[in-house]
This record gives C-alpha cells, structure tokens and sequence, in this order.
C-alpha cells in the first residue's frame, strides 16, 4: 500500500462542516452525527457531506439492557447499499472467513497447510511457495493487509463454492469475482485447486480445479470516474467500467463481522461455521497489530499500527490507545478507503461496531495513483473512528443517552 498526494485540508469549505452536522440532502438525519462531526475538525467534519466524497458510514452502537443484554442500535449515514465501490482489502474479511469454515469442516486447524497445485494463473503472486500454513496467510492479512493469501484462498474455494455459501449466509449481491491484482474476466472464473494437510502433512481434503459460472455487478452498469489511465500512461475518457471487479455493500461488510465476533447477535443462518480453538486464532488475527505479528515479523518502523488500518491511527506513526482493541479489516484502492472494525475500550467497557468508506480522487481518473489519501482519506478515517469511540465514552460515563 502507497499514499500518495497531499491536499490541503484549509482548501475545504467550513460551511460544508455546517451541513455535515445539520443535514444529508434529502434525507432525515439521526441526531447522534451533530455529537460525532462536533468532535471532528470542521474541515474533515465537511468532507462527510460533501458528494465528490460519497462518504459512508454504518455505527452500531452496543448498550446493556437492564437484566445485562446487550442490545445494538444502528446509525447510518450516507448508506447507498448499490452503489459501486471499490471492496479492496475488505475483500479479504469475508474470504478468510470462509477458508476457516473449509479448514474447520475439514478437521483442520490454524496450523494447517494449503497447498495450491499450481501459481494461480493471474493476479499477485511474485516467487511465492506453493504451500503456507493457514495461520501464516492469517498474519499478513490482516497485520499488513498483503494479497497473496486472499489470492491463494480464492484458488482452493473456487468462485462458485464462495457465491453459494454467501447466499446462504444473507450475502447474495456480493461479488468476490476477482483475484488481487487481476483484472482478466476470463482468467478470475478459474480457479486451479490443491490441498489441505495437517501440519504433519496428511491430506485432510483435496479442492479442484474449477471453471465458475460468469458473475458481474448485481445492480446494472458499474461506471465511474472520468477516465482511465492505462499501461503506457494514457488516458481512456469517460466512465470505466468496473462490472467484473469485486463488489462487497460495506453494511455486508460490517455484518459479516459482527456475526463472527457476536454470533448471538445475529440470526442463527448468519452465523459463521468457526469453533475453538480456530476462532480463538482468527480473533487474534483480527486484531493483530503488525508489531505483535510474530510469523512473519514486521518492524514497526516500516509497519506501525496504522500501516494497513485507518480508524483511530491511519493519519500517522501513533499507536492505538492502551486499552483499545480493534477487530476488522480495512481497504485501500483506486482512491477510496474503507475500514469495517469492532472498537472494544476496556476501561469504559464501551464496544462499538464501527463501518465507513470515503472516495479520495479528485481528478477524476482511475488507475493514476493520484489521490488525495493522505491529504483527506486517512486523516477522516482517524478522526471519524477517534469521535466516535469518544461519544461512546462520553455517553458511557452518563454524559448523555440515546
């Protein structure tokens, strides 16, 4: 990941922080935003409503009932379920999710080996190993957000397999359809198969070769931007087409999270296959800082804790606040940033679910690598994530309800 191209916040108008904290056009707004935005500097308070932005947010806020059961209210801003936008690394959630539910049906565990019979055929792959243990592909997907794993993931499941289990689930407008760093239609429908073995390299289950059925953006035309730059540095005019890549809604996003970290929360068809000891491995990988990574090591001086996360820390060198774990997985790509995370604060014992996306890309072309990600994408996300668990504490301590 690269963040490239400064802004100047001072360029934004203060007046859009004002809308941001009275109105959506067009839509009633929930009174709790006035308390986040408020907490905001007014500049990135007004990136919220400004529409070049296409900000989104979902926070679903945790609060216990009198008898102690907790009970989840949700706040929505900006929420258009069917419009495009890029999925990135929130794409590796829902995937490592279902590899744990193959790897558990299969009397695996963490430690497990898969091995692919071939380098995938397209997409990220460089000099890897055709073989990598489970907890492995674990740690460099969500301490620093690396492709391969998800890319290897995606050749043992195979693309139809992944679609009918997310159907099942509740999810049948998401589309994993595409390797990372592959754009070829043709190529993302196959998928190459291999092996699952136990650490002592027994074969727990064998996966396929396959040829998935074709599968585009679910809600029509999937165009966006003024244009494309290509390989040989010129420029396609006009909206680029982006029906065959993947496309994750982020309250999906949001929803398969909360179903693994609070499955009680959900209806019981929602829940994700995943017992002990392999939860107990996927919660700390969901949480893992690059620094507490020990299989493969990351220094923190090229992998601080905002390196591949954006709430809370993504706008510097900070580390996360002691007391604080967060749960989640962010994305980074074409100029928009997403993040779906479980911010959980031990001291107030506040714990929210927390989701939100924002476009960063002001000329209007795709594929440049220029956008504003430093300039307004990251320091929104940090400030957005630091507001709002600060109005979960403040209202923790009784200084408001709702």
């Amino acid at each position: 990941m690269h963040r490239r191209e400064f802004l100047a916040l001072g360029a934004l108008s203060l007046g859009g922080a004002m809308a941001a904290r009275s109105a959506q056009a067009g839509a009633p707004v929930d009174a709790i935003w006035s308390e986040v935005f408020a907490r905001m500097p007014p500049a990135l308070a007004a990136v919220a409503s400004d529409p070049v932005h296409a900000v989104q947010v979902r926070w679903l806020r945790g609060e216990r009932d009198a008898d102690g059961a907790r009970r989840w209210s949700t706040h929505d801003w900006g929420m258009t379920p069917r419009r495009w936008f890029p999925a990135a690394s929130v794409a590796k959630l829902p995937m490592a999710l279902l590899m744990a539910e193959a790897v558990q049906a299969a009397g695996g565990d963490a430690d497990s080996v898969l091995r692919l019979h071939a380098p995938p055929i397209t997409g990220e792959w460089g000099e890897e190993a055709l073989d990598e243990s489970f907890a492995r592909g674990l740690a460099r997907t969500f301490a620093v957000s690396e492709n391969v794993p998800f890319n290897r993931w995606y050749a043992l499941l195979g693309v139809d397999a992944v679609h009918r289990r997310l159907a099942e689930l509740g999810y049948p407008h998401v589309r994993l359809i595409a390797r990372l760093g592959s754009s070829d239609i043709d190529a993302n429908r196959r998928s190459g198969g291999g092996q699952l073995l136990s650490s002592r390299g027994d074969q727990l289950r064998s996966f396929p070769p396959a040829v998935a059925i074709a599968r585009r953006f679910p809600f029509g035309a999937a165009l966006l931007g003024d244009g494309w730059r290509n390989d040989d540095g010129s420029i396609t005019p006009g909206p680029h087409d982006f029906s065959h890549a993947n496309f994750l809604p982020l309250a999906d996003a949001l929803r398969m999270l909360q179903a693994f970290l609070r499955p009680d929360s959900v209806p019981a068809s929602q829940r994700w296959r995943i017992d002990d000891p392999l939860r107990a491995r996927l919660l700390r990988a969901l949480s893992l800082r690059p620094r507490d990574s020990v299989d493969p090591v990351y220094p923190e001086t090229d992998h601080p804790d905002g390196h591949a996360r954006w709430f809370l820390v993504g706008d510097g060198r900070a580390r996360y606040p002691d007391g604080v774990t967060v749960f989640g997985k962010s994305g980074m790509a074409y100029g928009s940033l997403s993040e779906v995370a479980c911010m959980v604060d031990r001291a107030s014992g506040v714990e929210c679910l927390l989701a939100a996306s924002i476009r960063v890309n002001a000329d209007g072309i795709y594929n440049d690598d220029r956008y504003e990600y430093d300039g307004i994408g990251l320091p929104f996300m940090a400030a957005l994530g630091r507001a709002v668990l600060d109005v979960e504490r403040h209202r923790s301590a009784g200084g408001a309800r709702g």
